[in-house]
């Protein structure tokens, strides 16, 4: 499996913050299925500076820290970008990362991650990512599932999907650990193919560790198994490399079945 969004280069923001629990969030990875993590610090001005030169710099001194200690891990670089003012330009300049430090290219089009406000209305995001869209960069939204903004009305987020932008899960918001209310509307999100991409957004190895394979099984008992391989291997693969990636249009949910369909059903 690819992780697309984890916190484990130390010392850069509110992830790992030291070379021992960076390494053991790689080990923890490893031992469950992850193959490959694309580093995603944050970049919020005001918190987090992490530029490009800088995450760059990380990810080298960490895949030679992951070598010398024999962690069979590949870590790319990528990066957690807030939603803000001028972000094709910046990342037209190189300021701010892309998955894997790439620019659009002969049609091929270069995936940045973005973080929406928890609590607030994200500011101009439908116009942003618009921008984004017309310089060749397809937004994958952060955890849509966890933003209060979509919470009170997933159409406003069904609305972006459709316009093109790709949705990134939480491995704990599949799980219960953000509460039932997050993980019925995950559920619901993947039941639909709303979201297209499964990560751990890992911050340390308890409470939020870099892990994959439970939220995995519970995508495939929603959506099937062919899914769950995209959502933690194709798609995320494609983010990386910079490959198109073609998703289907979203599903109506699911109507309950009424008392009479199930004693027919047996069920």
């Amino acid at each position: 499996m690819i992780d697309t969004h984890c916190h484990l280069l130390p010392g850069l923001d509110d992830g790992a913050p030291d070379d021992a629990v960076a390494l053991a969030m790689a080990r923890a990875a490893v031992a469950d299925g992850v193959t490959t993590i694309a580093a995603t610090p944050h970049m919020r001005e005001g918190d987090y500076l992490n530029e490009r030169p800088k995450v760059i710099e990380a990810v080298a001194r960490f895949r030679e820290l992951l070598d010398r200690e024999g962690v069979p891990l590949a870590v790319e670089p990528g990066s957690e970008v807030h939603l803000s003012a001028r972000l094709p330009e910046r990342l037209a300049e190189r300021r701010i990362l892309s998955y894997g430090d790439r620019l659009p290219a002969d049609g091929r089009p270069a995936y940045v991650l973005l973080e929406c406000p928890y609590r607030n209305r994200p500011i101009r995001l439908d116009e942003t990512a618009f921008e984004l869209m017309l310089a060749g960069f397809v937004p994958v939204l952060a955890h849509p599932e966890r933003i209060r903004w979509f919470q009170e009305d997933p159409a406003r987020y069904e609305a972006l999907v459709a316009r093109g932008v790709l949705g990134q899960m939480t491995t704990s918001s599949l799980v219960g650990t953000f509460g039932k209310k997050v993980q019925a509307l995950a559920e619901s999100f993947v039941r639909r193919g709303l979201v297209h991409v499964l990560a751990s957004d890992a911050h340390d190895t308890e409470y939020r560790p870099p892990r994959l394979a439970e939220a995995r099984r519970r995508w495939a008992e929603l959506a099937g198994e062919a899914s769950a391989e995209a959502a933690t291997v194709g798609i995320p693969r494609a983010l990386v490399e910079g490959r198109p990636v073609e998703v289907a249009p979203p599903r109506p949910e699911p109507k309950a079945r009424g008392l009479w369909e199930r004693l027919r059903g047996g069920r």
